[in-house]
């Protein structure tokens, strides 16, 4: 490159670098002021200098190399991504490998507690209509289920302890096994039993449910198994399912209980008591008026087979009253 008079190229480079002292600053300018052709020429030399950088920056080879590293980077980072990935999935796949071995294991634990420990479990119902209906359990042991009850029971029972669950009325005749306790669960209570006779009276829609003892002992505990009360024989177990509280009463045991035989047997019962065994078997309410001679003992039978209609009916035969169901639920009793 050549320059007019005495600016060098050193200089120049220097200025177009931003690197001129302050006394070289001074020359370029007194060397552009001495003449038209100077600044001319400056121009020329700025307009190459820009070209010079920009075919710097712009080089084939150059352009050729930046992008054959740009490339091997893109493959590079396209192959880390690949092995990350890779790394994840067999993570992954590891995870879930072990999680449905988890889910295998505890489904198979699930069938062996199930079929193996927990035999396949019967379940018996009655209708709201239909009449008493006797099963036997494997043990031995006898139940009577009311109309509308229901019973959950194994096929065999485990060896530790015979286990059921019931909604309903239903009347038990246990086997008596001291090594292997009968246990009867329900929505409110537990039952726990050696061998005995009784009646649990759990109504799915009736706040009070109520337990009542023939003969022998049974254990009453709540839901948590904590022990709640032991009855005796003429004893009746009752408990309100909404606030927990329970009462005992003493009872005609026979006059709760009579119905798994199909027949009210009454024997000196009063007419109040008797309309309560009613209450209890046909799920009515019955309400006596102020004439009915509530306290007069009677003495009879009479067949559960019938259904409540019936029953009234043939009450009106040997007793002076009359009745009228005010509701399918509420049968209303007078005098004569």
């Amino acid at each position: 490159m050549i320059f007019m008079n005495s600016l060098d190229e050193k200089t120049v480079g220097k200025y177009l670098s931003g690197e001129c002292s302050e006394a070289e600053i001074e020359q370029i300018l007194q060397w552009l002021l001495a003449s038209e052709d100077n600044r001319k020429e400056w121009l020329k030399l700025r307009v190459v200098s820009a070209r010079s950088n920009y075919a710097h920056f712009s080089d084939p080879q150059h352009i050729a190399r930046s992008l054959q590293e740009l490339q091997k980077e893109k493959f590079a980072r396209a192959q880390f991504e690949k092995k990350i990935t890779r790394k994840i999935a067999l993570r992954f796949i590891r995870y879930a490998a072990c999680i449905l071995l988890l889910i295998g294991l505890s489904y198979a634990s699930y069938l062996y507690v199930t079929h193996r420990l927990h035999p396949e479990m019967l379940v018996v119902t009655t209708s709201g209509n239909e009449p008493t209906k006797q099963i036997m359990l494997e043990d031995s042991s006898r139940v009577w289920l009311s109309a509308g009850s229901r019973i959950e029971y194994p096929q065999k029972f485990e060896k530790k302890e015979r286990v059921v669950f019931v909604d309903g009325k239903v009347f038990f005749d246990v086997t008596k096994d001291v090594t292997r306790p009968f246990i009867v669960n329900t929505e409110s209570y537990t039952v726990k039993v050696l061998g005995t006779s009784f009646e649990v009276n759990t109504p799915k829609y009736s706040p009070i449910s109520d337990v009542t003892l023939v003969k022998g002992a049974v254990e009453i505990l709540d839901n948590q198994k904590n022990y709640l009360c032991t009855l005796q024989p003429g004893q009746q177990f009752e408990i309100d399912k909404i606030s927990n509280r329970f009462v005992l009463h003493q009872v005609n045991a026979e006059m709760y209980t009579s119905w798994y035989s199909g027949n009210l047997e009454f024997d000196g019962l009063t007419f109040a008591e008797i309309a309560k065994a009613l209450e209890r078997h046909y799920g009515v309410t019955i309400i006596l008026a102020e004439d009915i001679a509530k306290e007069k003992k009677l003495v009879g039978s009479l067949s559960f087979k019938k259904d409540i209609f019936q029953m009234m009916k043939a009450i009106e035969l040997v007793v002076p009253i009359k009745y009228h169901v005010k509701t399918s639920t509420i049968v209303y009793i007078q005098s004569k």
